[in-house]
């Protein structure tokens, strides 16, 4: 495990250097930690350093007894970049790592080569907003592992989740207060979003992809997001919320070809 020391407070990560290589910086999704980008990590492990970390009310790195918005998230990866003297980064984030993405490559455009943003959105309709409502109340009454079975069911194929059911009943949740809080506080950042505002401002060449059939993050909203980026292209994949994951054979070649290819 490597621990940063950050003003708001720890930040687990895992970066694989490649030497000569160009940097991946991944921000991963409401709750979920380093080990989501795990397919990813092997797939461009021969193109691409990597960076990944656990946000902050994740994983292994610190909860912290504040209000968090997009913008401290933001501010928080420049830190993890300065920290580590890495000077420039492709950006990939999905979900709400997509939303902390926009504000990053919009405030710190001279840190980002190039910009992916998956299964994200830059603000939330009345059903995302009962989602996120839904889930802190799910979280907060019966525990963490109900609310990844209900992300499960909401995210991916009834055959995806048949396939990896077992696998789901194996696995074990911490129901920690530190835990739940951490959570919570990601649902307060994500209820608050507001980014129509910084999509204007980003400078990088940008990449929107999206699940057809996602529930989590209606593909309107996602394709929304290239009437406000100048420089986009955006790219539509069989699947849910969790697309990536679930046809990794299909959308890792198309990032690919887009972070190598020269603008």
């Amino acid at each position: 495990m490597n621990i940063l020391n950050t003003k708001l407070g720890r930040i687990n990560y895992v970066v694989k250097h490649q030497p000569k290589k160009p940097y991946i910086f991944f921000i991963g999704g409401l709750g979920s930690t380093i080990s989501s980008w795990d397919d990813q990590f092997e797939y461009f492990k021969k193109s691409f350093s990597m960076i990944a970390f656990d946000n902050l009310g994740s994983g292994k790195s610190s909860n912290i007894d504040r209000p968090l918005t997009m913008e401290i998230y933001a501010d928080s990866c420049l830190e993890i970049l300065q920290q580590l003297k890495i000077k420039k980064v492709h950006v990939i984030g999905k979900s709400m790592g997509g939303m902390i993405a926009q504000v990053f490559a919009a405030k710190y455009s001279r840190k980002v080569k190039k910009l992916v943003l998956a299964c994200t959105c830059s603000s939330r309709d009345r059903i995302n907003q009962e989602i996120i409502d839904v889930s802190e109340k799910i979280v907060s009454k019966v525990g963490m592992k109900e609310i990844w079975f209900n992300a499960m069911l909401l995210g991916y194929s009834r055959d995806y989740v048949k396939a990896n059911f077992s696998k789901y009943k194996k696995t074990k949740f911490s129901d920690s207060k530190e835990e739940i809080k951490g959570y919570l506080n990601q649902c307060k950042a994500i209820s608050k979003l507001d980014n129509n505002y910084y999509l204007s401002q980003i400078k990088s060449d940008t990449l929107i992809i999206y699940g057809k059939n996602d529930l989590i993050v209606p593909p309107e909203k996602s394709c929304e997001m290239a009437r406000f980026i100048s420089n986009n292209q955006v790219i539509s994949f069989p699947g849910g919320h969790g697309f990536w994951k679930e046809n990794k054979e299909l959308v890792n070649p198309e990032v690919l070809e887009f972070l190598i290819n020269k603008s």
